[in-house]
């Protein structure tokens, strides 16, 4: 009997501790720290998603909020970036079975980025595609060993996500402007020169938000990628958020303002009563797609809807805290700031918009037969 390799444990402790010491320089260095990257690899994140034949945990969604969360509060930019490898090991699991083999041949603990976007040129060749172009916005890049990069094909009905080696891309410097989440490094990938991608290290999009028929066994691969999507958005932006709670009670606690204690009251309960109830949406939508066989479209389309409003109670708290900070809050060596900017880049994200979330969430409840 062939024995599988225990699935990896995850601690985060040590991870979090190295990036709440380099936060401040990470924010200003706009990329994260190799020491932070490689403290992420350790622990247990980047596999949690990885099939079980590889060493992986093909794990629930709930069983990674904790240790999202905690990189979150240590630092917006090492929690946001964990969620995104984590998200896209998830996605590689549907990739034919030598692309797998490709991406964790020597072990789950492998770092990936990529964008949904589709951009780039693919060419039909013999064999696969020829791949060229730019996709911006990739967190985490400067540290990923393997990329899956979304594109249309030449004559294709739809997007394909292709899977490109390290070796294969340079990055533009795009990301050096942005207000928030600055560690990221959310650069742009660049194919300067045609890569050929094989026909087995590439799946289609439809694939991936149908979750039809997935190469990987495990019950994480049988949800639909709109259905979880936000989550690994979202969680990061609860963990800015707490964080900033945090932040904000320190100073409250140094510096009370007799003269507005009624509004530093109410700023408090306020914003606290928002990330816990943000808290609940995202652990209840989490444990909804961990039961991929009661998961109605319905119950995606409500998981969808939860991720969007978590997302704006979770940027209203930030903003609340900020404000009612006063001027001390604008200083741009403060914890608070730099908190503040990274919930307001993070609310953002496409995944968290929430005219399409409505529209999906009103589509499957009001109007079910279309």
């Amino acid at each position: 009997m062939t024995l599988m390799p225990s699935p990896p444990v995850l601690e985060v402790e040590a991870a979090a501790l190295s990036a709440a010491e380099h936060a401040p320089h990470t924010d200003r260095a706009g990329r994260l720290p190799d020491a932070v990257a490689e403290a992420l690899t350790g622990t247990g994140l980047l596999a949690h998603f990885v099939p079980r034949a590889f060493g992986g945990a093909a794990g629930r969604f709930d069983d990674c909020l904790p240790a999202l969360l905690r990189l979150a509060e240590a630092d917006p930019s090492a929690g946001w970036c964990a969620a995104i490898m984590a998200s896209m090991s998830r996605m590689a699991a549907y990739l034919p079975a030598a692309g797998q083999q490709a991406v964790w041949a020597h072990g789950p603990h492998v770092s990936l980025a990529g964008t949904l976007q589709p951009a780039g040129t693919a060419t039909p060749t013999p064999g696969g595609w020829l791949l060229s172009g730019r996709w911006p916005y990739c967190s985490g890049v400067h540290h990923a060993r393997w990329a899956l990069l979304s594109a249309v094909p030449e004559g294709a009905p739809g997007p394909r996500f292709l899977l490109v080696p390290r070796s294969a891309w340079t990055t533009e410097p795009t990301w050096s402007g942005a207000v928030g989440l600055r560690g990221t490094g959310s650069d742009t990938l660049v194919l300067d020169t045609e890569v050929f991608v094989p026909e087995d290290h590439s799946f289609t999009r439809e694939q991936l938000f149908t979750a039809a028929d997935p190469p990987a066994d495990g019950d994480c691969y049988r949800v639909p990628h709109e259905a979880i999507s936000g989550l690994f958005f979202a969680v990061p932006l609860l963990g800015t958020a707490r964080a900033a709670l945090t932040a904000w009670t320190a100073a409250a606690s140094r510096n009370p303002s007799a003269g507005s204690l009624r509004d530093s009251d109410a700023a408090l309960a306020t914003a606290s009563g928002k990330i816990d109830a943000a808290d609940l949406l995202l652990r209840r939508a989490a444990r909804t797609c961990d039961e991929p066989d009661a998961l109605t479209a319905l119950l995606a389309a409500r998981c969808r809807r939860d991720h969007a409003t978590a997302a704006g109670l979770l940027n209203g708290a930030v903003q609340t805290l900020f404000h009612s900070a006063g001027v001390r809050a604008t200083s741009g060596t403060g914890a608070l700031s730099r908190l503040w900017r990274d919930a307001s880049t993070a609310a953002l994200h496409p995944a968290l918009a929430v005219p399409p979330a409505a529209q999906a969430y009103a589509t499957r409840l009001l109007r079910p037969a279309e």
